[in-house]
């Protein structure tokens, strides 16, 4: 049993997750993990794959070349172990939410808070809007795990928010995300 790591990206249009998924079914090939968004025209997925077995791994690489031809998508396929294929990945136990004129350098200050404090970001969404009246309002989620820690950084991202103009909230989860 093999395992692929699989980035795909293109210009977005219907149809490519079937085209995607289309393309894995007729390898026997299970879609076990994913994320998915589009991102200004562009259609971005990473998925891992579990491939019935080792011995087709050029039949896989061919298809996904003419997956590539087919569909206009750029495939990137990268074998992963199969310890590292059932590592589970941790639950957020708290989300940092961003709002504020849009400026270069607030990824890196609120992510370095959030490194020195021995946070681990298990998935971000940003987003740049413009507006008629107040300029590009940028907006960021990051969902974290912080091992209990949460409550603790809300006085060194206070420090960011108010030297960058920002506003930036903890909101702490008391369940689990699905």
């Amino acid at each position: 049993m093999s395992y692929l790591l699989l980035s795909i990206s293109g210009h977005d249009r219907e149809g490519i997750v079937r085209d995607v998924s289309e393309a894995l079914l007729h390898l026997n090939a299970n879609i076990e993990d994913s994320s998915m968004t589009a991102l200004r025209g562009r259609f971005t997925m990473m998925l891992i794959v579990k491939l019935a077995s080792s011995d087709g791994l050029g039949a896989v690489k061919a298809a996904l070349a003419e997956l590539e031809q087919r569909t206009g998508l750029t495939v990137q396929s990268q074998l992963i172990s199969a310890e590292e294929a059932m590592i589970v990945p941790q639950e957020p136990d708290c989300v940092v939410t961003v709002t504020g004129a849009d400026k270069p350098g607030i990824v890196y200050e609120v992510t370095d808070v959030l490194a020195l404090n021995g946070v681990s970001i298990v998935d971000v969404s940003t987003r740049s809007r413009e507006t008629d009246d107040r300029g590009d309002i940028y907006m960021m989620a990051l969902e974290a795990f912080s091992d209990g820690k949460a409550e603790s950084l809300r006085a060194p991202l206070e420090v960011v928010a108010n030297r960058l103009g920002i506003d930036v909230e903890v909101h702490i989860l008391d369940g689990a995300v699905i």
